[in-house]
């Protein structure tokens, strides 16, 4: 029997369970709840070090983005209507704490920031 708070896991983070599963094949059907976390640990870790692989582009895109806005002649059309339009809100979001103070006015002048803000998410 899977321990309730293993299954608690599986449930909130359905995309670990294949890692359990192995688990429960190489442990003969039950690894226990310590083994089921040292593992999750490293899954953890795995996708803490891909948030962090990807964060350098990610600043300087920004960066490159806001220098964009700051100098264009077309900074709205390119900054907020061929990228940030193309973007979902879930990206944007995630995007925010990289977004610079012009690049963020033109957003807020588009009103697009508020949409992204305004949106329920699920």
């Amino acid at each position: 029997m899977i321990e309730s708070e293993v299954a608690l896991v599986l449930e909130r983070a359905p995309d670990f369970g294949g890692r359990y599963l192995e688990m429960v094949d190489q442990a003969d059907g039950h690894p226990g709840a310590a083994a089921a976390f040292v593992e999750l640990a490293d899954y953890v870790s795995g996708l803490a070090a891909g948030v962090e692989r990807f964060r350098p582009e990610l600043v300087r895109c920004l960066a490159a983005i806001e220098c964009v806005a700051e100098t264009s002649e077309n900074a709205e059309e390119l900054v907020v209507w061929s990228l940030f339009d193309n973007l979902s809100p879930d990206d944007v979001s995630r995007l925010d704490q990289w977004i610079g103070p012009r690049t963020r006015m033109l957003l807020d002048d588009a009103h697009l920031m508020t949409q992204c803000e305004s949106r329920t998410w699920t």
